[in-house]
């Protein structure tokens, strides 16, 4: 009796794990979700980029609520946090420069699902980032997500 419950909350969950890419400028980068249940989704997403003399790196994670779907569109709002790292080689008489700052942001968003497998989201949030002492940014962001949910 207690298999064929558990078999039953185990398919009644939707798009259980995906993985894909997310973004909600002004970062970006590769990101996993999983459902804990119909509602309750948490993400991390991970950009280790670099290029030339010049690196970044974000790490970071949600919470994402999801409202009940209709036609393959499910609606959430999301709360976010991440860590930002930098490093720069500005000459070899200067040196480097490298430093960390987080960042945290609020939102919400659709998410269309096609062919039960394919999701493309659209979000808007707001978001702040202490870029350096005393300074910041803090606004708008729009992002998009796209996501492979494994069955």
């Amino acid at each position: 009796m207690t298999i064929c419950s558990f078999a039953t909350i185990a398919q009644t969950k939707r798009n259980t794990f995906g993985i894909g890419f997310q973004s909600s400028l002004p970062v970006f980068g590769l990101s996993a979700k999983y459902a804990l249940n119909k509602t309750s989704v948490v993400q991390a997403t991970i950009a280790p980029f670099s290029s030339g003399a010049f690196g970044i790196n974000y790490f970071g994670g949600r919470y994402i609520y999801r409202f009940e779907s209709k036609n393959n569109l499910d609606p959430y709002v999301y709360g976010a946090v991440g860590l930002v790292t930098y490093s720069s080689v500005i000459s070899s008489a200067l040196g480097s420069k490298s430093n960390s700052f987080g960042s945290f942001g609020v939102g919400g968003g659709v998410e269309y699902i096609a062919a039960d497998v394919l999701g493309l989201s659209a979000e808007i949030g707001l978001g702040k980032m202490s870029v350096v002492d005393g300074v910041g940014y803090t606004g708008i962001n729009m992002g998009v997500g796209i996501h492979y949910y494994l069955k």
